[in-house]
């Protein structure tokens, strides 16, 4: 049997949403088809509000930790939850976002002959706010002549794209090597650099698992495209380059280094 920890990091605000409550309920869609272990829904909040409806996820069995840190940003939220994940495996959640509902019994069909692998991850199906268009994003690693091997992420193909997204994706709880929350816009980047050079293996199931909106109004990806331009943040993806080699979050931010030190 593998349990599997879903991790929803929210803001208090977000918490009657209705967004959050679909996110929930499509946990318990996957559960009618995952046989193999139980699926369990940690959310973590910033605080909780004595207005707050703990029967609005209609019995869909969760729990809820406050994140005490002082520090809320998406990557902390992830990094708090996951200090408190008893499972084998977790999977991260965005709060307006959704499984489909078979992919943790795709990942177990998948798993049976890839046990060493660290992160399975689904092709995501991207829904663009702004523009009401759909594209999929971790593909391309099943794409000939781009993969030293096909489905698997390694350090070699992170140097021709860094366009892959974590969410949606099953980690392996033991590995987990921690996002690093001074990285704004390529701390997913930056996560698989490190991953792959310290020889973990990343596979893309060849299946559609997650639906992943952007720049929704008052999401982060909406605050990267208002606040960040092409080229801050063609820096920030230098810097995960630069990064991944220390284990530990070094707080450097694109404004403390020189333009040499991105070359």
């Amino acid at each position: 049997m593998k349990d599997i920890t879903v991790i929803i990091p929210v803001l208090d605000k977000q918490l009657d949403s209705v967004e959050l409550t679909n996110a929930v309920k499509s946990v318990r869609d996957c559960q009618e088809f995952y046989t193999d272990g139980k699926l369990k829904v940690l959310i973590v909040v910033e605080k909780v509000e004595n207005g707050f409806d703990y029967t609005q996820f209609n019995g869909i069995p969760f729990k809820y930790i406050v994140n005490d840190t002082g520090n809320y940003d998406y990557c902390s939220q992830i990094n708090f939850g996951v200090k408190h994940v008893d499972t084998e495996y977790f999977s991260i959640l965005e709060y307006d976002d959704y499984y489909t509902k078979k992919w943790f019994k795709m990942f177990n069909d998948y798993y049976v002959t890839n046990e060493d692998v660290s992160i399975f991850l689904p092709i995501n199906i991207i829904h663009n706010a702004k523009t009401d268009e759909r594209e999929f994003v971790n593909d391309i690693i099943w794409s000939s002549g781009f993969a030293n091997e096909l489905g698997i992420i390694d350090f070699d193909s992170l140097q021709q794209s860094g366009s892959f997204n974590l969410t949606g994706g099953i980690f392996k709880t033991s590995d987990w090597l921690g996002y690093k929350p001074s990285i704004k816009v390529a701390f997913n980047y930056e996560y698989l650099l490190r991953a792959t050079n310290k020889k973990q293996k990343i596979f893309v199931v060849p299946k559609e698992g997650y639906h992943h909106e952007i720049f929704k109004d008052g999401s982060l990806s909406s605050y990267y495209l208002d606040n960040i331009n092409d080229d801050d943040n063609m820096k920030w993806f230098e810097l995960a380059k630069r990064e991944y080699a220390f284990d530990e979050d070094r707080n450097k931010g694109i404004v403390n280094i020189k333009e040499d030190e991105l070359q």
